[in-house]
Formats: C-alpha cells, structure tokens, sequence
C-alpha cells in the first residue's frame, strides 16, 4: 500500500532571504528534497529596516516548496527593554500571521519539521502543545563543537534542552555533531540525514585532460577564525619552494582584503595563489568540474555542503578532520590532517597532487558515494521515512 502525502511545515532560524539570500541555503534543499514526497510548506520570518509597513508577506512557489516569507519592520526605542518586549512581540506577530497562511495552503499540517534548535524552535513547541502537531528538529548550529568553545547563555540552553526533549526526533548532519549535542546536554532520539547536493548540477567532467598544472580550489566565507585561509596560505607559500605545477584558488563572498595582503607578502599572489569572487551555485558546479581537488583547512565544521559537492564533483578532498568530515573521506577520497597542523597539510597536498597526476583518484566512484548518501532523493526518502514513522504511529 503505498503510503499518502503528508503535509510538512518547515519552520527554520535561517532561511534564504532578500536581506541575507544565501543564509540557511543547506535548510532550504532539504525543503526541496522532502517536497520530492510531501507536501511542503516553508515559513520563514525576518526583520528587514527597508519595510515600509509593520509587516511585509511574500508567498512564492520555489522547487515545489510554497514559501511564506514575513518581513517586519525594525524596532528603534531608546530604551533597550522596550525594544527587546517590542522585538519579541514583534517577531512572534509575524509568526502567527505566517502560519495563517500556511493553515489555508495545506489545511492539514502532519509535521512541523523545524532546522536550529533556537530560538524559532519556540515555535515548534507552541505548536506541538497547542494544536498537537508533532515535530522534529534537523540542527547545523557549529555552536555545539567544543572545537568552536561557544558559550550557551543559560536561558538559552535550559529552553533548548526543553524544545529538544519535546522533539519526536533529532536530525543533526553528522555523528560528530550528534555526540556534541548529546555531551551538552540534550536528550533525545537521534537520527543522522546528511546535507544534500544537487547531483544533476554537481557532476564529473567525462574525458578529463592531462593538466600542466594541477588547479586546487577553495570555496567560503574566507572567514579567517573560521576557515583557516591563513594557515593555507602560508603552507602554499612552502609548497611553492618545493614545486611549481599547481595553482590554488579562493573563492568567496567574504572580505579577501587580508588574504591579497598576506599572498602578497608571501610573493604567491598571481602566481601560486588567485582569488576570485561570489559565484552562483551554476558557477560553482563549473568551476567543481574543471578543478582537479578540493582543499578545506578548518579550525572547525559541522558537514560543508561546499565538501559534498566536491565530491559530486567527482574530486579529491584535502582537509582538517574538523566537524563530520572525517566521516566521509577515507583514503580513496583524499586526505585528512588535523586543524592547524601545516605540516601535516604540506605533505598531504604534496601527496594529493602526486596522486592525482598518477591518476589514483577515480572521480566516477566519488560521485556515484553523493549520488548515494547526499542526493535529493536519497535524503528526501529518509526523512520522508522518518516523517511516516512518527506520524503513522502517534495515538
């Protein structure tokens, strides 16, 4: 008997928007994936200065999810207590005004599948106690990591321990995210549903040439406390000492002002290392494909959509051991080194080159392990299972 449609509201702390468009981007394809099976709503609420009213709602159909966005005017009072009351109340009103429309675009909600423990997980568990709507939780907050030492307020964390305890399930991206939320505290059931890549777009080049020089890309934020750009710069300087058949890439939307400085006074700028700008995800795929590896160098990391794509991609990975990556690279992948250890890094892109001009990488089996793990249909059936188990079984 095959199973019915259900109707599934995802509620998320970040979601793409026209003040931030690419937050949460990993939270809107498993939207994406799950509309593959269900029927999907997304609610999504954000305070934007250039509103002209109280409230601004846009519905738009996106990839089969309709999306609710609501924008709210900014608070300005000069005392902060007023403005904070005023926020929350603010923040909560367009909740409710969101969730309206949703009630009339899928009349019955099966499941509210929420992403970020807080603080739109109040919501969630509004929901849960008020109109019995069950829900689950999928988290990609790097906050957890004891790599990344942050520290919980302590409302904050009493709420989120109550907003997970009342979860039917926890979806974290990686096992190492998993037994950090567990080690902070928060008891649950825990399932693990990896990020997803579109492997229609994210695909090996057929017929790869040999290259004079081998490309190696990077792509983020280029946020140095988090990324490492640095310590990647100053072990491609060694490396340039010791070859000269490899060229690496930076590619981001953040500030590489600092990086140009230092390549600069390393004498590497234009020569063994490049920088370029933002890329749109079509460019992004063009760019995977004619590259020869991926290289990441994090101080920590929970899964990187940017990894996964790599190795859609059909590319080796070079890269810390940071977060959940260390899950999915073995050896017939790439190489791992500790965060921070340059050392270590300069022998494995040594290696890695020398690897990929031995041709000891096969690009096909690396792409059909995303096809495998990360696709929308491969994660979309998951949760898709999961929802089903939840909801089939309640009563």
């Amino acid at each position: 008997m095959k199973s019915r449609k259900l109707n599934i509201l995802f509620l998320s702390t970040w979601y793409p928007n026209r003040v931030s468009p690419r937050l949460g981007n990993f939270v809107e394809k498993h939207a994406e994936a799950v509309a593959l099976t269900s029927n999907v709503a997304s609610l999504f609420v954000c305070s934007d200065s250039s509103c002209k009213q109280t409230f601004e709602i846009i519905e738009e159909l996106i990839n089969n999810v309709f999306t609710i966005t609501v924008y709210y005017k900014k608070i300005e009072h000069s005392i902060p207590v007023f403005s904070n009351a005023k926020k929350i109340f603010r923040y909560v009103r367009a909740y409710f005004k969101g969730f309206k429309i949703v009630q009339k675009h899928l009349h019955k909600i099966d499941l509210v599948h929420h992403n970020v423990v807080f603080p739109t997980g109040l919501i969630a568990w509004y929901l849960k106690k008020r109109k019995q709507i069950p829900y689950i939780i999928t988290e990609h907050w790097t906050g957890y990591l004891p790599s990344k030492n942050t520290k919980l307020g302590w409302l904050q964390k009493v709420i989120s321990k109550q907003i997970a305890i009342n979860a039917s399930c926890i979806t974290p991206v990686s096992i190492d995210l998993r037994d950090a939320m567990i080690n902070v505290g928060f008891k649950a059931n825990y399932e693990i549903i990896y990020n997803v890549v579109d492997t229609k777009l994210f695909y090996p080049k057929p017929n790869e040439e040999k290259k004079e020089k081998i490309k190696i890309i990077h792509i983020s934020t280029l946020d140095d406390a988090h990324k490492n750009v640095s310590g990647m710069l100053r072990v491609t300087e060694q490396l340039s000492k010791q070859r000269n058949d490899f060229e690496i890439w930076f590619i981001g939307d953040g500030d590489a002002t600092p990086h140009i400085k230092t390549s600069t006074e390393l004498k590497i700028l234009n020569t063994f290392v490049f920088f370029d700008g933002i890329k749109s995800t079509m460019e992004v795929a063009e760019i995977m494909r004619n590259a020869d590896c991926f290289l990441l160098f994090s101080n920590y990391e929970n899964l990187p959509c940017v990894l996964v794509e790599a190795l859609a991609s059909g590319i080796p990975v070079v890269s810390s051991t940071a977060g959940g990556i260390h899950e999915h690279i073995t050896e017939k992948f790439g190489l791992l080194v500790k965060p921070q250890d340059e050392k270590a890094l300069l022998i494995a892109l040594n290696k890695a080159i020398d690897n990929i001009k031995a041709g000891k990488y096969n690009s096909e089996e690396l792409s059909n392990y995303a096809n495998q793990n990360f696709s929308y249909e491969k994660v979309g059936e998951k949760f898709n299972a999961l929802y089903h188990q939840i909801v089939d079984n309640r009563g």
